[in-house]
């Protein structure tokens, strides 16, 4: 089951005027369709900067980019991102890349399988 696009739950972080993300507890929450957002040159998501430093402003510590289309979620520290990723501007503004090989991902359902075979989750 697909996590819900919207929330209006935790600190709206803006981006050209739009929100673009939520952040809740210490966490920068970004719902998007990978087919549409992720970088295809490197593989990777990309951040706008300023709403990168809006959301650790007001407590993140953590990035999760859901992807809407596979519930798959991308998960990195700000401190990584800073450190490992990567500045652009391709016209829409300064961003931060980090490439995918440094993205913890949690797929759909793999915790709860974990989980039920005696696993840790």
């Amino acid at each position: 089951m697909f996590r819900s696009q919207y929330s209006t739950d935790g600190i709206p972080i803006r981006a050209g005027g739009q929100i673009v993300g939520r952040v809740t507890g210490d966490r920068f929450i970004k719902r998007l369709k990978g087919s549409r957002h992720m970088l295809r040159e490197p593989r990777g998501w990309a951040l706008d900067a300023d709403s990168l430093s809006d959301a650790e402003r007001f407590g993140a510590r953590e990035v999760a980019i859901i992807d809407v289309e596979t519930d798959i979620t991308y998960s990195a520290t700000v401190e990584r991102i800073r450190a490992k990723g990567f500045k652009f501007d391709r016209g829409f503004g300064l961003q931060i890349a980090l490439p995918l090989r440094h993205w913890a991902v949690e797929q759909p359902g793999a915790r709860q399988l974990a989980f039920a075979i005696g696993g840790i989750a």
